[in-house]
């Protein structure tokens, strides 16, 4: 899988003893399609991973807003919120098309 974008979150509270990390993948594969792998779990354990293809990119844009909508819900969830720790994109790809702002804006 070639990756496009690579964004990480955190969710730390020391009181509540949550240490959570949820990451999200984008990308295409040989066939040219594109994928989604998404990780999550205890920072420093393995976790559990998702993967996704599609044809199309509105449907892995979709993918994508909803799951950062998910993660901005977390203070009311888990007791904390979570924090953009990495942004990493491809050279000469646009990560702008790709994340909504307005989601975005909200994770610092």
């Amino acid at each position: 899988m070639e990756n496009l974008i690579r964004l990480a979150f955190e969710a730390h509270s020391i009181e509540l003893n949550r240490h959570r990390h949820y990451e999200i993948t984008v990308g295409r594969d040989l066939f040219d399609d594109w994928t989604v792998a998404i990780r999550y779990g205890r920072v420093g354990a393995g976790g559990q991973a998702q993967r996704w293809a599609a044809k199309q990119t509105a449907d892995v844009k979709r993918l994508v807003s909803e799951r950062l909508r998910r993660r901005l819900t977390a203070k009311k969830r888990i007791g904390c919120p979570y924090r953009l720790v990495m942004l990493d994109s491809a050279p000469g790809l646009d990560a702008a098309a790709w994340l909504p702002r307005e989601l975005m804006a909200r994770f610092f």
